[in-house]
């Protein structure tokens, strides 16, 4: 067999050879854009599968990232339009009530339907008024947060003594509305980290869905504490509480259960409370216990120094 010949072969194996990689990969490809077809067409479910050996497992595996990531893009829009849809809901439902109960009220007073109770109306009228004003305003503040307007001055801040300051300001409501108020928060200074008017408008709302919601038993306890893990305060109410799927829920915007709980209220409190500590680098969270405990509670990282 001459040399010639038997380098003829070498070169036919290793030419045969690449032609067969060659056909491979040009079907492994063809395959690829098939599935790739099918996922754009709607089914995305299907994903490429490759062996680890492959030279192309690299690329389809990045490639299997972009789908799940698409996909997982599509489920979040999904979500956030029918969350929409419902707030629109909720707002023309929320604002169009208490405005139409406002206008007939002052419908009645300036036509002279009202009589003697007059005067009441009047103050019927200004109360739905403050409510609805309070509404709007808490919206105002939703959409300073979403579109990030709201900047805050994070600096080391005595939350203890910030807690006990504010707490003077509600003792003459609360004593107007027989509320018994049980207070524990220690004497001693513990400094946090965040934004002094953030801090006063959360617990301000703690407080006003605690007296919302708990007034049943005329009952209001704040509490606060530190340790390893932060400063934490809650405020608590002994009110009917809320179940274990209500409070996978309550922090969501606008969100209004079926309980007696959430019925007078707008579902913005404690979502403006959330996204504001989150803004801090803490923690907010629910426990309830019927007629017992239901509290929620504040965590903020604390500061090395003061």
């Amino acid at each position: 067999m001459s040399r010639e010949y038997i380098w003829f072969i070498i070169l036919s194996i290793v030419f045969a050879y690449f032609l067969n990689r060659q056909r491979q990969n040009s079907r492994r490809i063809r395959d690829i854009l098939r599935v790739l077809d099918d996922i754009i067409a709607g089914n995305e479910n299907l994903r490429i599968h490759v062996g680890a050996q492959e030279p192309i497992a690299p690329l389809v595996f990045k490639i299997n990232q972009l789908v799940d990531s698409y996909q997982k893009d599509k489920i979040k829009l999904a979500q956030t339009e029918r969350a929409r849809k419902q707030m629109l809901s909720n707002l023309s439902h929320d604002l169009r009530t208490p405005l139409t109960s406002v206008l007939g009220y002052l419908d009645a007073l300036c036509e002279g339907m009202a009589g003697a109770e007059a005067e009441e109306y009047l103050q019927i009228a200004k109360n739905k008024a403050y409510a609805l004003k309070e509404y709007i305003d808490g919206l105002f503040a939703m959409a300073q947060i979403e579109a990030d307007e709201i900047q805050l001055n994070l600096e080391p801040i005595d939350l203890f003594e910030l807690l006990r300051s504010e707490l003077i300001g509600w003792v003459p409501k609360l004593q107007k509305e027989k509320i018994t108020l049980e207070v524990k928060i220690p004497d001693e200074e513990c400094f946090v980290v965040g934004d002094q008017h953030a801090i006063i408008r959360v617990f301000g709302n703690l407080l006003q869905n605690a007296l919302r919601y708990g007034r049943e038993n005329n009952f209001l306890g704040v509490s606060a504490w530190a340790d390893d893990t932060g400063a934490h305060f809650e405020v608590w109410d002994q009110g009917p509480g809320l179940s274990a799927y209500e409070i996978s829920k309550v922090f969501d915007r606008l969100y209004k259960s079926d309980s007696s709980r959430s019925r007078p209220g707008h579902g913005l409190g404690l979502t403006i409370a959330k996204e504001l500590v989150q803004k801090m680098k803490g923690k907010i969270s629910m426990e309830s216990t019927p007629y017992l405990k239901t509290c929620v509670r504040v965590s903020l990282p604390k500061s090395k120094k003061k």
